[in-house]
This record gives structure tokens, sequence and C-alpha cells, in this order.
């Protein structure tokens, strides 16, 4: 089924179940669907025709759903931007991408008119407060729109928007992704980790990154979704407790952010049940000390922008293996091989491969070095891993981190957890530098925990103790914070940049 298909079938099937919350605001199922076709109907009648292109710079907020869905219905082409790159980047995508309608939030209204070419012929739409200056107001926009559904001949197979990757290992990159890719992620999801009609999410995905999965799941199921525009720990845990929040992702910060909650006896926190932690490795005992303390445990997966969302996944009431991302999501095939292509037995690291309806096959406007990752059916991820013998896979490391340190594979993710085991260590980056004397070798940036001061020295004889030798990091630097995307990953590219 298509984004619009399953929107038509909930507001006709369930037409007063919640849909959106977002603070004091519900709309239902049959206000979603009756406001995403009044402004389907307003950029229609403003001149959208099939394949425009309608760039968005929101926070999570409705009208990022709203517009999502609506130019779903009118046959556009949707692509976020990231409000959160330097300045040049954010021109660079809009002059070449050209929309014929940027959806603003009055947030990022200066810099999306700054980015725009001088020539520019987009129209903006202004989300938020009133704001002087160019751009059709939201409420305007609306005014005397139809609410009936266009009714447009929606393909499954049509490209619906391009799903664009974070950037962190070169120039961010649009996934084709169609309804198709869109359905078969989420029915994978919903089938894999057992979500139901009754599932409240929490959406927390990074609004430029991903951002079908902010309502993906509870659409398709006839859930509700919260958003909130914040990741401030008492905003967020104070709507988990209030709107019995079940399902959400998180990256490791937030687990420990929730812990800390839960410990003030401040929030009732006992509706969650599925709390995935995806986009960084989450350390064996952060997994057993939110389950102490939490009573579920983490479930760790693993998914990127060319699967559309998840492709392996920690089951929920299954056996852990501790370190495994899960075995592969319904509809996935997933595979580690050589180099040369071939097929690896267990244990052996490897290049996880992707196949399924869920995998996109290209990306827009890419070059042919791009498209190279798309082989005979299968997505070449990039990524190292390995599986063991009862089917679960095992992140090693992003080929392009990989270290050849004297003629040994180093993987920067192995000395970063060994380095995160130590008490004093809040967080750790590692990275290849490059020393005249002695080639490629690990250097450590380092987070320490709030108010703890430990010598180089010390924390070097605990990696000895734990590391072989040629896997040691032969520069530790402290740093107050470490560069992060708006996913919250670790920018190592930025990290990299400052070495070269």
């Amino acid at each position: 089924m298509t984004l619009v298909e399953i929107l038509e079938k909930q507001a006709r099937e369930i037409p007063e179940q919640a849909a959106v919350i977002f603070r004091e605001e519900t709309l239902t199922y049959r206000q979603l669907n009756s406001v995403v076709n009044r402004v389907a109907a307003a950029l229609l009648h403003r001149g959208l025709a099939p394949g425009d292109l309608v760039c968005f710079m929101l926070p999570r907020v409705p009208e990022l759903v709203i517009t999502f869905l609506a130019v779903a219905k009118a046959r556009g082409l949707i692509a976020p931007v990231n409000f959160e790159e330097p300045a040049p980047q954010t021109m660079t995508l809009l002059h070449r991408l050209r929309p014929r309608f940027l959806v603003v939030h009055t947030s990022f209204f200066d810099l999306a008119v700054r980015s725009l070419p001088p020539d520019s012929q987009t129209t903006l739409i202004v989300v938020g407060p009133p704001q002087a200056g160019p751009g059709i107001p939201w409420d305007e926009l609306l005014r005397g729109a139809s609410d009936a559904n266009p009714g447009l001949p929606v393909s499954l197979d049509e490209v619906v928007y391009l799903n664009y990757t974070s950037g962190t290992t070169g120039q961010p990159k649009g996934a084709l992704t169609t309804h198709a890719h869109i359905y078969w992620n989420t029915r994978a999801s919903v089938e894999t980790l057992g979500l139901t009609r009754e599932d409240v999410h929490l959406c927390l995905f990074a609004p430029f990154a991903h951002p079908h999965e902010l309502f993906a799941r509870p659409l398709y199921l006839g859930g509700a979704m919260v958003l909130v525009d914040t990741i401030r720990p008492r905003t967020i845990a104070r709507s988990i407790m209030a709107h019995r929040v079940t399902c959400f992702m998180g990256l490791v910060p937030f687990f420990f952010m929730l812990m800390e909650m839960a410990r003030s006896h401040i929030f009732d926190l006992s509706s969650l049940r599925i709390p995935e932690s995806g986009g960084m490795h989450t350390r064996v005992e952060l997994i057993r000390e939110f389950e102490r303390t939490m009573g579920v445990p983490i479930l760790p997966v693993w998914g990127s922008t060319e699967t559309t969302g998840i492709a392996i996944a920690t089951r929920p009431g299954e056996p852990r293996a501790y370190g495994s991302v899960g075995r592969p999501c319904q509809h996935y095939e997933v595979k580690i091989v050589s180099e040369d292509g071939r097929d690896l037995p267990p244990q052996e690291v490897g290049e996880m491969v992707f196949r399924g309806p869920g995998v996109v096959s290209g990306y827009f406007e890419a070059n042919a070095g791009y498209n190279n990752c798309f082989r005979d059916g299968w997505y070449c991820s990039g990524d190292l891993g390995r599986r063991d013998e009862h089917g679960n896979f095992y992140f090693v490391e992003r080929r392009t981190g990989m270290l050849k340190v004297a003629g040994h594979r180093v993987f920067p993710l192995e000395i970063e957890v060994t380095l995160a085991r130590h008490p004093a260590v809040k967080e750790a980056a590692v990275i290849a530098f490059n020393d005249a004397m002695r080639g490629e070798v690990p250097k450590a940036f380092v987070v320490l925990k709030d108010s703890i001061e430990l010598d180089k020295k010390d924390l070097m004889q605990f990696c000895q103790e734990n590391l072989a030798h040629y896997k040691l990091p032969k520069i530790i630097e402290y740093r107050d914070s470490l560069p992060k995307i708006g996913s919250g990953k670790i920018n190592k590219k930025a990290l990299m940049g400052e070495e070269a």
C-alpha cells in the first residue's frame, strides 16, 4: 500500500483515533487526513506538478508529517534539508535542487532565504510565528483549500522522496525512496518487533534524517505518534509518562538520560516496552543496567538510509546475544561477503550486503561511483560485520574507518568500546592518524565523565591490559565534547578534517 492509501484507510476505518500528539494538540486520523488534503490542494492550486521537488526545513512538528503526506498525495517529490549543516552545505544543496516549494519553520527562515539562488523561483511556505519577508504563512496556505482527496493516481513504485544520508564519510546522497520501500520496511519493523495498534510511538528521529520514520509505523498500524521538538530530558520523560509511550528509538546518550529520570522517581516510565538502540554501538554494560533500572532490555538494531530503516534487529522476548545487533528483519536478506564477493562463514569479518523490497536501487543525480554499491540486486553497505553460528549479526566498523597498522587490520570500534569500559570515560572516538615514522596509527579522542580527572598514562595502561599492542591508541586527546551530527552520532568526518 502507498502512504496515501494507508492514510485514507485509517481516516475511513478509525477516524477518531489519535494520530498525532504534539504538546497540548491532538490530531485524529480524520483531522490529519483533512489537513493533508487541504495542503495537497493548495500546492496543486499553486502549480505543483508530478515530480516537482518540495523541500522542507522543519523541526519535529505536525506540519512536517502533514507536508510529507500532502506532497505524497499531490505526487510531488520530497527532499528534507539538514538545517544543522554549515550554511555553505545548505546553500549547495538548495542551489542543486532548486525546489518548487520550500516549507520552512521561522527558526530557519533566515538560513533558507540566504541559501536559495539569487534567481530562485522557489515559493517559501512559512510555519510558525509571523515572519517579515517573502513567503506564504501556513495559515494563509490552508485558507479556502478543499479538504477533498485530490484523487491522483499514486503508484506503489513511485519515488516519493529523497532520503538523504548523513554525509559523515562524504557528500550526502539522496536515496530514491518509493512508497513500496517505506511500506516494506515499515511492515518488516512491525512484524519483527511485534508492534500493535495499541503502541504509542515517541518519534525522536532528526527531522531531516529518515523523516518518514517519524510517522510510518504508527500510520501503518493506526496508532498514535508523539512528537517533541526538544531533546530536554524532562520534556521527553514527561511526554512518555503523559501519553504512556511504549516504543521509541534512541541513541546511547538518550538511554542514560532515561535511567536518570527513572531514578528520580518523579516520572513513571513503566509503559515502555520496545526501546530500540540504533545508530551507534550499545555497550553490554548499558543494556544490563537499563534492564535492571527500567525493567525492559534495550533492543540493538542496525539500519541505513539505503535499507529505508532497520534491516537487522534484536527481537523482544528472545534470548540475547550480547554485542549483536540481532538477526535480519522479516523481508530482508543479509550476507557477509569478502572483498571479491564470496560468502564468508560464521565469525569471519566482511562487508554486510542487503537485499529485499525495502532496499532502494540508487541515488538522485548520483555519479557512477555512488551507484557502485548496488550490485546484482544487493546493496553493499560499506559496513564491516560478522555473524555467529546462530545467525546473529555483529557490526564491526565502517570499511572506510578500518585502519591498517603494521599490516594488521584494526577496527576503531573495538578500541572505542575498550576505552568506554573505563569507569572515568564518558565517550570516545578513534580515527586514523598518519604518523611520519609509523604510518597509519589510531588516535583517540576521549571525553571524561564530569568532575573526574584521569592521567593519560593510566588510561593507556588500561588499554595495554585489554588490547593487542598494535591496536593501542598511539595518541590520546582529551576533549570537553565531541562533534555530533543531527542524529546524535559522533561526527568523525569533522574530527578527521581537523587532522588533515
